[in-house]
């Protein structure tokens, strides 16, 4: 596809304001649910990684790589806190997408992921994470001048993560993960997922 780029930052910067407004508006309800056994929370990060899918050629020579371990990621869940123990459970369902939009097409590789996490305190405000993700099924479509690349669909194997996380506040938490995860083509070919992801968190 030959197209004139959109801007990828500013895609990334509506995410980030949707996720400030709900952390805004839900700010009062965090001081009160700080100390509640089971809490919400909303999430995004950028996460990089994988095999390419799919190369997007731009008008003025330059090109971008739709790739399996990329790139924006959005989650809500809860965290459930096992009673006076350091141990918590975090489950949550993610969209999970990379993508190059040009004026007169675009290409987006989309899943819609379920994760659920075993969680260890280390100290106060650290604490790691292990768990299983169904990375869903993913689909690879091109429109407008990219519909020529139609839709494909990769099937989602059950995969892991590995997480680190620094809470500070009553509500806020930054985290390093890595996620393990294959899909297969529809020719039955491997292609990785796997990918490094930095996420934050607003809990309430």
């Amino acid at each position: 596809m030959k197209a004139r780029r959109l801007n990828l930052r500013g895609r990334v910067a509506a995410l980030a304001a949707m996720a400030a407004l709900l952390a805004t508006s839900g700010a009062a309800v965090a001081q009160a649910a700080a100390d509640r056994p089971v809490r919400g929370f909303v999430g995004i990060g950028l996460a990089g990684g994988g095999d390419k899918l799919a190369t997007v050629q731009w008008s003025n020579g330059d090109t971008t790589n739709i790739k399996a371990g990329g790139l924006v990621d959005f989650r809500v869940g809860a965290d459930v806190r096992l009673g006076e123990s350091p141990f918590s459970l975090l489950a949550s369902v993610g969209w999970f997408s990379d993508s190059a939009n040009g004026n007169n097409g675009s290409v987006r590789f989309e899943r819609y992921p379920l994760e659920l996490m075993g969680s260890w305190r280390l100290a106060e405000g650290y604490r790691l994470g292990l768990g299983v993700r169904n990375p869903g099924d993913g689909k690879l479509k091109g429109r407008g001048a990219a519909s020529n690349l139609g839709t494909t669909t990769f099937k989602g194997e059950l995969g892991y993560v590995l997480e680190g996380e620094w809470l500070f506040g009553r509500s806020w938490g930054v985290a390093l993960r890595y996620v393990g995860e294959e899909y297969k083509a529809p020719n039955g070919q491997k292609v990785d997922g796997s990918h490094v992801g930095l996420r934050g968190a607003f809990y309430f």
